[in-house]
């Protein structure tokens, strides 16, 4: 079934329940994990599960403006959770530069929706073919490995340069040309992704810092923050 198919989108003003506002956060992160993970199966009952149920604000006077908008920032956050996912970064602005053109000379609500949905999906399953036959250089590969195997301990890029047998300069260097993220950026969102993990395990601050080997636990709060735009206890709160 096509995503568009499945999806009812209502403004704030539309909305039959005042006391409900925007579609939660956490159905976003659910939903965009997915095309991060590349996986359409789960992308689909995600979608499915809130799809009567999109609320946005209203984001223009004119209706079909209303949806080019949000299908513009729609795709800007799918090609985002892409790019962590592993797609790169070339690949998948191409994506976007192409589709959000595309969405720029429709007509029609339905069409954009119906549209966009196929994208997505297009874009998850890029994600997928990315991960089962990835481009990057035996070094990087190996880095990755090394970094997933070892998220426990206290990884730096000299470590990973003399687990490769490279100069940090120049892993560092073709790590962000492949991947399109610095190799620093990629430890430290791979440690977050895990924290997320232990956190809905029942798992205090205090421990994911000591666990995942972060300098502080004031460290490990201030980069969750950062790059969740919430704090441990905030996202805990969010998914209950």
């Amino acid at each position: 079934m096509n995503i568009g198919e499945l999806i009812t989108i209502r403004t704030l003003e539309e909305n039959e329940n005042p006391q409900v506002k925007h579609t939660p956060y956490s159905a976003e992160i659910k939903l965009f994990s997915c095309v991060q993970m590349g996986d359409t199966e789960k992308l689909m009952s995600e979608l499915k599960s809130i799809a009567s149920s999109i609320i946005t604000g209203k984001l223009s006077d004119d209706v079909i403006m209303q949806y080019k908008y949000l299908a513009v920032s729609t795709v800007t956050l799918a090609t985002r959770y892409a790019i962590q996912g592993g797609l790169s970064e070339k690949i998948a602005y191409e994506f976007s530069d192409r589709v959000i053109m595309a969405v720029d000379g429709m007509t029609s609500k339905e069409e954009i929706i119906l549209y966009v949905g196929n994208e997505i999906i297009t874009l998850t399953n890029m994600v997928q073919n990315s991960k089962l036959h990835p481009l990057q250089s035996p070094h990087v590969r190996k880095c990755m490995r090394y970094i997933n195997e070892n998220i426990t301990s206290k990884i730096s890029v000299v470590i990973l340069s003399e687990h490769c047998g490279i100069s940090s300069d120049y892993l560092s260097q073709i790590f962000k040309e492949e991947t399109g993220e610095n190799l620093s950026s990629y430890i430290l969102r791979k440690k977050l992704e895990k924290a997320k993990e232990l956190l809905i395990q029942g798992k205090s601050s205090k421990e994911i810092c000591s666990f995942l080997a972060f300098s502080s636990q004031s460290h490990f709060i201030t980069s969750f923050k950062k790059y969740y735009h919430m704090t441990p206890s905030q996202y805990l709160k969010m998914i209950k």
